[in-house]
């Protein structure tokens, strides 16, 4: 199946994205914890929604972002921000613009006149949808995320920890989805999150060392594997942000006891300086 295109809030979840990482080893621990019936679910089997977007939403809560600007910062810059927003998450209100130039007072600060209710009718529709915005904001900042295999090497560690702290909690609540070791148990790979991983990895093996073909447009003979980053043995889990492209080889090798990937990725362009 071809991979949707839409309209991604890449401004915003870059912001998002940028705050959640910096932030992770001091609060990671403790915005797993928030979510962990959340994050639980979607670790036992794969699903697309991944415990890296309930980590993400302990950071996002527009709602609460809007009501700290009033009395911090200019109205007129509010509404800017309210229409950037909008805009940014394809949210278009049939709400009137706010010209600034109309306000008749002098040297107004733009909280109480006609200007200022105008803006609040920007304001309150965020505050309206604030949870769609979220869930959109949320989702762009994960295509970022999602891309850095070393983070997602460094979040499912945490996680693994959770997962080893709660397994009897998880035995009990699903009991089908943890063995007689007590670890999460092996499940079928979707074919949404096996298109994901390939393309996000550009079919080309994860370990630094071999980035050998994996797309059967040049070489035929290599396997894929879709492996574990943290592995089941380690308290990994099936967390659809917890995969990587190998080869069979480096897959074999790497086993149940390691966490190995690779933080090489194909850029735009790069930033050798080319010969005179």
């Amino acid at each position: 199946m071809a991979v949707k295109e839409e309209l991604l809030a890449l401004t915003s979840g870059m912001g998002l994205a940028g705050v959640a990482v910096s932030n992770f080893w001091d609060y990671g621990a403790e915005a797993l914890d928030v979510f962990k019936d959340e994050i639980i679910e979607c670790i036992v089997k794969t699903n697309k929604m991944t415990a890296v977007h309930w980590y993400l939403y302990f950071y996002q809560d527009i709602e609460e972002e809007v009501s700290k600007l009033w009395g911090a910062v200019e109205p007129e810059w509010i509404y800017y921000y309210a229409v950037r927003t909008l805009k940014e998450v394809n949210l278009n209100p049939d709400l009137p613009e706010v010209d600034f130039d109309s306000c008749k007072e002098e040297d107004c600060p733009h909280y109480d006149c006609e200007v200022g209710e105008k803006i609040h009718e920007w304001t309150n529709y965020i505050r309206e949808n604030h949870r769609k915005i979220d869930d959109l904001i949320v989702h762009s900042a994960f295509q970022f995320i999602f891309q850095d295999r070393n983070f997602l090497h460094d979040f499912h560690l945490e996680l693994s920890k959770l997962v080893e702290e709660n397994i009897d909690y998880i035995k009990e609540k699903y009991p089908d989805f943890v063995t007689n070791k007590n670890k999460i148990r092996r499940q079928y790979f979707p074919k949404w999150m096996i298109n994901a991983i390939f393309y996000r990895d550009k079919g080309t093996c994860s370990n630094a060392e071999c980035r050998c073909d994996l797309s059967n447009l040049i070489r035929t003979q290599n396997t894929i594997h879709i492996d574990h980053i943290i592995p089941l043995d380690l308290y990994g889990s099936n967390d659809a942000s917890n995969f990587q492209l190998l080869c069979e080889t480096c897959n074999t090798k790497k086993g149940s006891r390691s966490t190995l990937t690779g933080a090489i990725n194909v850029p735009c362009w790069n930033l050798e300086k080319e010969k005179e």
